[in-house]
Parts: C-alpha cells; structure tokens; sequence
C-alpha cells in the first residue's frame, strides 16, 4: 500500500478566502455590465431587422418616413421596446432606391456614476 507523503498535504491548500472574494467580485461586475449592455443590443439588432425586412421585400420602395416609422414603433411595442426615439429612422432615396438610415444613442447606467454610452450607425440599403 502506498503512503501519503504529509510534505503535499501541507502545501496543497485550494482556493483562499480573499481568492474566493475576488472571483465572486469579478462575476458580478461581468454580470451586471452583460445584464446592462446587452439589451442595448438586442433591441438594436431588432431595430435593423425589422427595416431590413422592409428593404428586403421591397415595402420601403413605396413607403414613406412617417410609414417606416409607424412600422417600426408597431414591432417595437410588441417586442415591449419602449424607449427608442422613432426620430433616429430617416429615409432617403437614391436613383429610385430607398436608404434607411439609423444613428442614435443610449446611455445606461452601470454603477453609481459610471454610464455606458452606445452610439448606433446603421445604413441599410
């Protein structure tokens, strides 16, 4: 049988307390800034989705702002997005082809004061 050399015992000791503290202190910034930051981007990415959608199926072709708008602020309600200026969605028109364009920002707050500022530039053609 083999004997256990008490030499490692003494020196194998694991995780200590201030180390356990500091994990823990990382995992909650991680979570509280992803908890914070990513619905900035869902709601961005269903924001470009759903004017992507119209360039797509060719509706933007006949529609006007107030039109794309209205569409928008419908899909954005359903999803429960309720703090998105429709102001942001512009639409222009080059050589008959409609250019949708949404430029905005958000700020959220992350701890005390320290905010995260999202700047949003999306063109779609």
């Amino acid at each position: 049988m083999k004997q256990i050399k008490t030499k490692n015992l003494d020196r194998q000791a694991g995780v200590s307390k201030f180390g356990m503290l500091m994990v823990f202190v990382f995992l909650a910034l991680f979570f509280t800034f992803g908890l914070r930051v990513a619905p900035l981007y869902v709601d961005h990415n269903l924001i470009t989705g759903i004017c992507e959608t119209l360039i797509e199926s060719g509706e933007a072709t006949n529609m006007t702002q107030s039109d794309i708008r209205q569409r928008v602020s419908n899909s954005l309600r359903i999803n429960n997005v309720t703090d998105f200026n429709l102001s942001a969605i512009t639409l222009r028109r080059e050589n008959n082809a409609p250019i949708i364009s949404i430029v905005y920002e958000r700020r959220v707050e992350l701890i005390a004061n320290l905010d995260v500022v999202a700047k949003f530039d999306t063109v779609l053609q």
